[in-house]
């Protein structure tokens, strides 16, 4: 699209999408508005409840790991803009420890009888086929991108030790937890008219990210590799031995 000899047309498209994304904030600012006033309410009475309020939370986002449908960024991003970042951070990586973990025994003690009663067998078999993964780098390069709780289980299937398995996972899904908290705390604090560029932006990067999520795995999971045989180099040369 964009090629060197066509600067002027590439110059033109890019401003009329600049100015078309700021006719649509000024336009969605009012109701967007609205929307956040009517969201505060709501997190005031929830912050309300007191200590059963982030009781419910963890309890909540653990939950969703293990039966229910609904994202876990979504949940995240609702911490975030429950509690604040800090809480709401913490109170979330409490959550997805606790849903992980248990996900992980699960798959590991009980294995695919038990769950091919709560998920489709054609997508068991699908995601058996990742249990020869035994690297635990791999599964953190999986796990950074979107993908179905049942991979979770699926994993604690697998032979990978779990004291390494649970936090390569942990860590990986930790990221997009603090990308959501700080989104959340963000659209409880910005203006609407900052909110709906910030969703816009995050949206639109998001769906970059799942269209060329293969390359961007492989480019990743390579440049991981490379700096931890660079880092096992460092430390298995003697000290004072001249570099190679």
């Amino acid at each position: 699209m964009f090629a060197p000899g066509n600067r002027w047309r590439d110059s033109g498209i890019l401003i009329l999408l600049l100015a078309a994304l700021a006719v649509l904030i000024w336009w969605l600012s009012e109701p967007i508005g609205a929307v956040l006033a009517a969201a505060s309410d709501v997190r005031a009475w929830i912050v309300g409840f007191g200590p059963l309020a982030p009781l419910a939370y963890v309890t909540f986002f653990a939950a969703q790991i293990l039966i229910a449908p609904l994202p876990g960024s979504f949940l995240s991003v609702m911490g975030g803009y429950l509690f604040g970042f800090g809480a709401g951070l913490a109170l979330s990586l409490l959550g997805v420890t606790l849903g992980v973990t248990l996900a992980l025994l699960i798959g590991r003690k009980l294995g695919r009888p038990v769950l091919e009663r709560f998920f489709d067998r054609s997508d068991l078999i699908r995601w058996e086929r990742k249990l020869r993964l035994r690297s635990p780098l791999i599964w953190f390069v999986l796990f950074l991108f979107p993908l179905p709780d049942l991979a979770i289980y699926v994993a604690g299937m697998g032979t990978t030790p779990l004291r390494w398995l649970a936090p390569a996972i942990l860590l990986s899904r930790g990221i997009g937890i603090l990308v959501g908290s700080s989104i959340g705390m963000a659209t409880a604090h910005l203006p609407p008219a900052l909110v709906l560029l910030q969703w816009v932006l995050l949206l639109a990067l998001g769906g970059l990210a799942y269209r060329f999520q293969r390359p961007l795995r492989y480019h990743l999971l390579m440049n991981l590799r490379r700096s931890r045989r660079t880092v096992r180099t460092l430390f298995r040369t003697p000290l004072g031995s001249p570099a190679e």
